[in-house]
């Protein structure tokens, strides 16, 4: 029978999952640093998340001018 988390077991996972993502952090900062030429790929996830943001950032700037636009027109009306 499955035993209930407790909050304990809940911190200790977080806390688990911080460890580890540290550990993953450092290994690939000092494999990038030992050898930068070594993997050609290395900064396309970086590189995607950037355009995703920037694509993000001009998709809320139309629709700000869109409601702009739109609540101008519906102002001019009356």
């Amino acid at each position: 029978m499955p035993r209930k988390a407790s909050a304990a077991d809940a911190h200790s996972t977080v806390k688990d999952q911080a460890v580890e993502l540290y550990e993953d952090f450092e290994h690939e900062a000092k494999r990038e640093v030992h050898d930068p030429l070594a993997s050609t790929q290395g900064d396309l996830p970086v590189r995607k998340h950037i355009n995703g943001v920037v694509i993000t950032f001009f998709i809320l700037i139309a629709l700000a001018l869109l409601a702009v636009i739109v609540g101008g027109a519906i102002y001019t009306r009356h």
